[in-house]
């Protein structure tokens, strides 16, 4: 029988908002301080909310595997529904269950290695841009690189001047769902406060551009059909959304096609520049692991960007990508919602509980990666992921909803590094702040300044 009691746990610094105030001020060290002062399984809570951190891999298993169908995306997931709508992030049950049935095969992975043409291609039109000794922000630069790829792979579109308002407006509208987060009781978003009308304006612009993208991707792949189709083409992903069909011959709605290509647009790019800015730093504090990368490239390579084909042959740049998403996991958290009573490590899940688990505690587990904090991407050239738990290392999630587009982001991770990394090195500014703003995603709060250096 599960126990009545609750797991050990912070008691939090205040009466009303238990362990929220220390969770916004410090979030990262407070999920670490929480599993490594009480254990596994701990207990705190949010406001009225009650929380519990699993660290051990098999309760996470249990949760994302064993238990899933009990589950659902907690609370703060749910609040960025307003801009990602019912997509296959905030979707639950058999309408989510239909959309991932609709969208699974435009990830197959034959579709998925016909981008990697037009992800080579775009990066080489960015370094175009670039000079020796040229200060760039790392993340900015490859922020900027990928979504120019979403935009091209999801729907066929050139960069346009839509998509750079168009992210600014994603960031406000997050910023904005961020600090809705952090508050115990937050304001309804019907009140008219100066940031719900901050959040209002940042919503109808994206979804104005939204719609915008949509169709024109729509014409573009009329015209497309209209011509015939060319051998060995890339076929977008808004055109094989628009074809897919359910078992009973249904289609996607207008509105299910926009929240399902908001999704994607976003998951498409702001992961895939965490892990190319991440990785780089972590590259320019260590030099020798950057020294045999490019060996690597130099061996395989020889200075062209990378095909499908050539990623087998490029263990230690896999070795490096896996390694920066340990240190620095773009996506550093994800929560779980009980739908009914449950047990966890022993102890009883109430209903509308919420189950934690980190992705930056995880990775920095000592017992599963010795010297956790250092950049060792070695560590992954002897069959280390193979060894240890499942649920040890989750870059992407785990169980039934693991990401959809893992497979597309470490394609294009590799053709990005490779490409650009054969061409430049950075030099970061000697007072540089790095700092995290950990918020749907891992971001440097300061961004990485850096000086090109050519090869």
């Amino acid at each position: 029988m599960p126990s009545d009691q609750l797991p050990p746990g912070p008691r939090g610094s205040s009466w009303l908002g238990g362990s929220l105030r220390d969770f916004t001020a410090r979030r990262l060290d407070f999920f670490l301080d929480v599993a490594r002062d009480y254990g596994p399984l701990a207990s705190f809570r949010f406001g009225p909310r009650r929380m519990f951190l699993a660290s051990d891999p098999a309760l996470i298993e249990q949760v994302l595997v064993t238990d899933a169908k009990h589950y659902i995306k907690h609370f703060g997931a749910r609040m960025y529904k307003p801009v990602l709508g019912n997509g296959l992030v905030t979707s639950e049950g058999e309408f989510w269950l239909r959309q991932r049935r609709l969208s699974q095969p435009a990830f197959l992975k034959q579709r998925v290695h016909s981008y990697a043409p037009a992800m080579a291609e775009l990066t080489r039109r960015m370094l175009a841009d670039w000079r020796p000794g040229k200060w760039v922000d790392v993340q900015y630069e490859f922020s900027g690189l990928t979504s120019a790829i979403a935009l091209k792979t999801l729907f066929g579109l050139e960069s346009t001047e839509d998509r750079a308002t168009f992210v600014e407006a994603l960031r406000e509208a997050f910023d904005l769902m961020s600090a809705r987060f952090r508050t115990v009781l937050a304001v309804p978003r019907w009140v008219p406060t100066p940031a719900n009308r901050k959040l209002k304006r940042a919503i109808r612009h994206l979804d104005t551009v939204m719609d915008g993208f949509i169709a024109a991707g729509k014409k573009r792949a009329a015209e497309r059909e209209g011509q015939g189709s060319t051998a060995g083409e890339a076929v977008d992903l808004l055109t094989r959304l628009l074809a897919a069909r359910d078992e009973d011959g249904s289609a996607m709605t207008p509105r299910q096609l926009r929240d399902e290509a908001m999704t994607l647009y976003l998951a498409g790019h702001e992961t895939t520049a965490l892990t190319l800015s991440w990785a780089w730093l972590l590259l320019a504090q260590n030099p020798a692991a950057e020294d045999r990368l490019v060996a690597e490239w130099k061996a395989v390579l020889g200075g062209r960007s990378p095909t499908p084909d050539d990623l087998p042959n490029l263990p230690y740049t896999d070795a490096v990508i896996a390694e920066a998403m340990r240190v620095y996991p773009p996506v550093y958290l994800i929560g779980r919602e009980a739908t009914k009573e449950l047990e966890l490590g022993g102890y009883r899940v109430k209903k509308g509980y919420t189950i934690f688990m980190s992705q930056w505690v995880n990775h920095r587990d000592p017992a599963y990666f010795p010297d956790p904090g250092a950049f060792k991407p070695e560590r992954w050239l002897d069959g280390l992921a193979k060894r240890i738990p499942k649920y040890a290392y989750y870059p992407f999630g785990g169980g039934p909803r693991v990401c959809i587009g893992n497979t597309f982001a470490l394609m294009e991770a590799a053709i990005l590094l490779a490409t650009v990394g054969q061409r430049y090195r950075f030099t970061l500014d000697p007072a540089a702040v790095i700092d995290f703003d950990p918020q749907i995603t891992l971001l440097p709060k300061y961004g990485i300044p850096a000086t090109l250096a050519a090869r």
